[in-house]
């Protein structure tokens, strides 16, 4: 598992996967962050008074907190379901969770992970607002909106260790 997790230095020129695309990291004057299909953009100013590390993970935060809200509305308004607010959270361990009060957190380092993956984990804690219990009717719920879910769900077991961002999620 240690052997699979990415050594990471946080430097310009390094690869980042961001929505499964690996993307180059560039830091320069810039009035703000930017992201294209091929590039993470951080502003030099922003860094130097922080580090790369720190910035690079809120950039991710923040594309986190657009991508899982955008994405949850767009299921939970297919699956008839109603959520009361999403969280960004860095668990060790899990990848997202559903409160009683309709809370869904994910753990913004999802946003490594391809497009699908993260669909997936959304549709899955969305599917506990109606099945609390991972039952066979839970996973029908979730298989309505993600028939490949059983793959989406071994990425994930397989993948985990290449979606830790730095020494401190360990």
């Amino acid at each position: 598992y240690r052997e699979t997790i990415p050594d990471r230095t946080f430097e310009a020129g390094e690869s980042f996967p961001l929505l499964g695309t690996e993307r180059e990291l560039v830091i320069e004057p810039a009035r703000s962050h930017s992201i294209t299909d091929t590039s993470i953009r951080l502003r030099e100013s922003t860094v130097e008074r922080s580090t790369v590390e720190r910035v690079l993970e809120n950039v991710y935060r923040r594309e986190a907190r657009d991508h899982f809200s955008e994405r949850a509305d767009h299921y939970a308004s297919e699956m008839g379901v109603e959520y009361g607010k999403i969280e960004i959270r860095n668990q060790r361990t899990k990848w997202g969770s559903c409160s009683t009060t309709g809370t869904i957190s994910l753990n913004w380092r999802l946003m490594m992970a391809p497009p699908e993956v993260v669909d997936y984990v959304v549709v899955h804690e969305l599917a506990h607002l109606r099945e609390a219990n991972h039952d066979d009717v839970f996973w029908s719920l979730v298989a309505e909106c993600d028939p490949e879910y059983e793959a989406h769900a071994r990425w994930l077991e397989e993948h985990s260790a290449q979606l830790i961002f730095s020494e401190r999620d360990l």
